[in-house]
């Protein structure tokens, strides 16, 4: 049995962001229905719609980024804060690996694909043993994949993207 290590430097970027992000958009929310109590004013009621629509993104993503993983012989469990998701692997089709760019550096990320669709991410900017877990994973590995940039915020908020195959 595997499990996950959180990367410290990841850990550290993903908690403070979060935590100035909702700060600082919970101000502005605070702010703005202040000046909503003086005066009905359908711009402060869009903009605060909006950065609670932002906030709630924030918060989403934040709870998605924070899994634990446990790897056994016969299965996969992603551990959530709320709740968790244990996939055998002879139910998962494949998984591929693609690399996400940073600033200043280049991670790699690995989509676990079952019915077509990606159902889970593990990334090395997440994870400090990803190449542990990559190591652990029974399944095949499929290389003429592509993962576009709003699919993969889709995975990132939780929603199962199709897979694409590269057309060269």
């Amino acid at each position: 049995m595997v499990k996950s290590k959180i990367n410290f430097e990841s850990f550290l970027i993903i908690h403070f962001l979060t935590f100035i992000l909702s700060l600082v958009f919970s101000l502005i929310i605070y702010s703005n229905l202040k000046g909503l109590i003086s005066a009905f004013n359908i711009m402060i009621i869009l903009k605060t719609t909006f950065l609670l629509g932002v906030l709630f993104f924030i918060w989403t993503f934040f709870y998605k980024i924070h899994t634990k993983i446990i790897i056994t012989k016969e299965d996969i469990t992603f551990q959530k804060i709320f709740n968790s998701k244990k996939y055998n692997f002879n139910d998962l089709e494949y998984f591929f690996e693609k690399q996400e760019l940073a600033k200043h550096r280049k991670y790699n990320a690995l989509f676990l694909v079952k019915e077509n669709k990606i159902i889970e991410r593990i990334s090395s900017f997440d994870y400090s043993n990803y190449e542990e877990l990559k190591s652990k994973i029974k399944i095949s590995e499929s290389i003429n994949k592509e993962v576009y940039f709003y699919d993969l915020i889709k995975v990132l908020i939780g929603l199962n993207p199709k897979v694409r195959t590269k057309n060269h």
